[in-house]
């Protein structure tokens, strides 16, 4: 009997207790629920991703203290205030995911610093909801589906508000003279058009880049005349570039004819390495 009731007073001060946190999750809860969002954009999806997260603790996992933990930041974010996204430190975190979290939060904190709201309001309210729920589950660690919803969707959003580094030229691109032109000849081929389009689409984009265009022969045939020949075909790229969008003031145009060969070979030796258009950096 002592036993029984014992088990009955444990039972019955557990329930108390739930019952004491429910009352306070659902009091935080109804608050969050019945705000208006007043902010701009971003505190808007910022307050629905976190409501998103609460109603499910609340409603669906019954789990009152994370139901708490996101009703209140979107208590804040209805206000205009701003929730620090959450620290590793503040979870019991498995250890095999402290890195990937810290590096994680680093890269939203970077995103949401330099603009992200701004640039996309809606993902960057998101990804950092996402964020907060994603440690929350991992600190649980017991629902796959749930971690990885969190996780993606985080992820997802994050792309979206980040700072993408501008694409660059490399510092050389070597073009075969073979499939560039005819033999002979200093038209661009139509089918190799475009390649030079990539060519000229960094070039456009990566507007701190002056290029050199030089133009190479091999040794076969007499010398000038393959130095005219190595003019011609710098020049036939330097022109396409610019019809693409490239100013020609940020192109130094050359032709090198025989000299400067990839391949030393004697004279009068086709070589089709030799055979080409360089596209340097400068």
């Amino acid at each position: 009997m002592r036993l029984r009731l014992g088990t009955m007073t444990l039972l019955a001060t557990a329930g108390l207790l739930a019952g004491c946190g429910g009352f306070e999750a659902q009091r935080v809860y109804d608050e969050a629920a019945s705000a208006s969002p007043q902010g701009d954009a971003y505190h808007q999806a910022l307050y629905a991703g976190y409501m998103e997260h609460a109603t499910y603790e609340q409603e669906k996992m019954m789990d009152y203290p994370d139901a708490i933990y996101h009703a209140r930041k979107a208590i804040m974010a209805a206000r205009g205030e701003t929730p620090t996204p959450t620290e590793p430190s503040e979870r019991k975190l498995p250890a095999d995911k402290i890195d990937e979290v810290t590096q994680a939060r680093a890269r939203l904190v970077s995103a949401l610093s330099s603009g992200g709201p701004q640039r996309d309001p809606e993902a960057a309210g998101k990804a950092q909801a996402f964020y907060d729920c994603w440690l929350e589950q991992l600190e649980e660690n017991f629902q796959p589906k749930d971690i990885a919803y969190c996780r993606d969707g985080f992820y997802k959003n994050l792309e979206l508000i980040e700072v993408k580094a501008a694409p660059q030229m490399p510092e050389v691109v070597s073009l075969s003279a073979d499939v560039l032109f005819d033999f002979d000849k200093a038209i661009v081929k139509n089918e190799f058009k475009p390649e030079l389009d990539k060519i000229a689409e960094l070039l456009v984009k990566d507007t701190s880049a002056n290029i050199l265009v030089w133009g190479f022969t091999d040794t076969a045939g007499p010398k000038a005349y393959n130095q005219k020949l190595s003019e011609r075909r710098a020049n036939a790229v330097a022109a396409y570039l610019q019809s693409k969008g490239v100013d020609r003031n940020r192109m130094t145009i050359k032709g090198f004819g025989e000299t400067n060969l990839a391949v030393p070979t004697p004279d009068n030796t086709p070589n089709a390495q030799n055979r080409r258009v360089e596209i340097r950096r400068r």
